[in-house]
């Protein structure tokens, strides 16, 4: 076991079968010992380590008994050599690690599985409720429609009739006004409750970009607005344009009417990763932190006017797209709106 023959052990300290690090401490344990010797193991708290006569070392496990003789005290020493049970013990903790590992990755496996499939069902339940609405919408929109084009038509009649007073008039172009924003509320409705299918093409985001604002920016309500661009690579997508110029658009009205048509638009557009990332930050008011955890509820709005579908719509066709949108906000200072658009979309 350690390598010596038996004329070059004997006589010698038993010493010589340990560790140099040890050996001191061994004399002073070996000491006390012999004070009150008694039957035990050694080394029950911690691991023993011999020492062969090449100087490699193994692990041990050691038991002591005392023996009375005519010739005083003995000491009897079992030495059993552990290192086929440390191996096996290792191998045995490797095993146990790695088993350990492959259930915590198929725990984790099992637990994106689960939150897929989760996402799967929302998507199927929130398909089967925009189905209805749309359902509901339509038939809504055809009760409704109907009437407001009868009333229209009628007030026009009646605003160009000559014998209506100036009293008259500007009352039957509010009602006018209103009737219109009504249609558009009731084509909103549709719009967001109506499926949709895209049709994806690639497209050059900065050229989507320059088209939607070069439109806009006739619009009296950005005559006061400073439109700033930052395109900082040029990134193309798969997209339908239509779609997200509608979007676009309706972020750009957005933060005019926050500015009140005076301030300062700054839009970004850069990659990063698989993602096309396009922020549109203002300089208007902001946001009152009641009111941006529901921005994107269909039918909320803080302002007078509007169907209060705008944001909702733009949540939709960027999701449809397979994107995603996010607002930041600082009351005082302007709100940040964030669209991430993949550059490409997994048939």
């Amino acid at each position: 076991m350690f390598g010596y023959r038996r004329e070059e052990i004997l006589g010698q300290l038993v010493e010589i079968l340990l560790p140099e690090r040890f050996r001191q401490r061994h004399l002073e344990h070996r000491a006390r010992y012999f004070a009150a010797p008694m039957t035990r193991p050694m080394g029950a708290s911690y691991e023993l380590r011999a020492q062969r006569k090449d100087g490699s070392e193994f692990p041990v496990e050691i038991s002591l008994s005392p023996l009375q003789t005519e010739e005083g005290l003995l000491i009897t020493s079992v030495i059993r050599d552990t290192t086929e049970r440390h191996k096996a013990a290792e191998a045995l903790r490797k095993a146990y690690d790695e088993l350990e590992l492959r259930v915590q990755e198929r725990t984790a496996q099992l637990e994106r599985a689960n939150l897929e499939t989760q996402h799967v069902q929302e998507q199927l339940l929130r398909a089967e409720k925009l189905a209805e609405i749309g359902q509901l919408a339509a038939g809504v929109a055809h009760e409704i429609r109907n009437p407001l084009a009868g009333i229209r038509g009628a007030i026009q009649v009646l605003r160009e009739n000559k014998i209506d007073s100036e009293i008259q008039r500007p009352i039957m172009t509010e009602i006018l006004e209103r009737v219109d924003r009504l249609n558009i509320a009731v084509q909103d409705l549709l719009e967001y409750a109506k499926p949709m299918s895209p049709h994806m093409a690639r497209h050059q985001l900065s050229d989507v970009l320059d088209s939607t604002l070069s439109t806009l920016l006739r619009d009296p309500r950005l005559q006061g607005v400073e439109v700033l661009k930052d395109y900082r690579q040029p990134v193309d997508v798969d997209t339908d344009v239509s779609i997200i110029e509608r979007v676009f658009t309706n972020i750009v009205l957005n933060a005019a009417q926050a500015m009140k048509s005076a301030g300062t638009l700054e839009i970004t557009l850069e990659s990063s990763g698989a993602d096309a990332v396009i922020s549109f930050r203002d300089t208007g008011p902001g946001i009152e932190s009641g009111a941006l955890g529901k921005i994107f509820s269909p039918f909320f709005t803080t302002r007078s006017e509007g169907s209060g579908l705008g944001l909702a719509l733009c949540k939709k066709y960027i999701e449809v797209l397979g994107g995603k949108i996010a607002v930041t906000t600082q009351l005082g200072i302007g709100t940040t709106f964030v669209i991430y658009l993949p550059k490409t979309i997994d048939e």
